[in-house]
């Protein structure tokens, strides 16, 4: 939105596959009328999020995602109805990922390991791994080794169900590692 000689003008934007996914996912399915009149009568049900972006970019962007087997579209005599896949459902749950936060909670005198051995063929969803448990406040002990004073197994269960690595991550609660005082003052309890 900008202002121009006393006039607003409200600028409509691009859309983006995790916009245009989510949408989809959380409506489960979405129908786009073959008719003018079916496509104006579409307009009053306010689709919240799509006032908002370039209609064009709405269909180039589910074009895509179409051929990235995440949505999937079905013709009938209505118009088009666009649902969504399962792997178009994981990958909506990958973008929940970056929300999770390291729990806040008192020490409980134990400490949560992460031992994970995912191979070089899953050199993406390894570096995927890692980063989400430093976002949940894990500390990097090894290679392949994380440590925690909070309870996290329910987040990287998650996590590791999400990657598709459920084999690949082990997890581990210790009442006393090596180098406790050191940790001890790295996650300041």
């Amino acid at each position: 939105m900008f202002i121009r000689k006393n006039k607003i003008i409200i600028t409509k934007q691009q859309a983006s596959a995790k916009v245009v996914l989510k949408y989809i996912a959380d409506n489960l399915e979405v129908m786009f009328p073959h008719s003018k009149k079916a496509s104006i009568r579409l307009r009053y049900l306010k689709f919240p999020q799509w006032e908002n972006y370039l209609p064009s970019s709405v269909y180039l962007v589910a074009d895509k995602l179409v051929r990235r087997g995440l949505i999937e579209k079905v013709s009938t005599p209505d118009g088009i109805i666009v649902k969504i896949t399962d792997k178009g459902k994981r990958q909506t749950l990958k973008y929940d990922l970056f929300k999770l936060t390291p729990p806040k909670s008192d020490w409980d005198g134990q400490w949560r390991l992460v031992f994970f051995d995912i191979g070089e063929i899953d050199r993406n969803k390894r570096n995927s791994f890692r980063t989400y448990l430093r976002n949940l406040g894990m500390e990097l002990m090894q290679k392949s080794v994380f440590v925690s004073p909070y309870d996290v197994f329910d987040q990287v269960a998650y996590i590791r169900e999400v990657l598709d690595i459920p084999h690949g991550v082990k997890l581990a609660k210790l009442s006393w590692i090596e180098n406790q005082d050191e940790l001890k003052q790295i996650f300041e309890i």
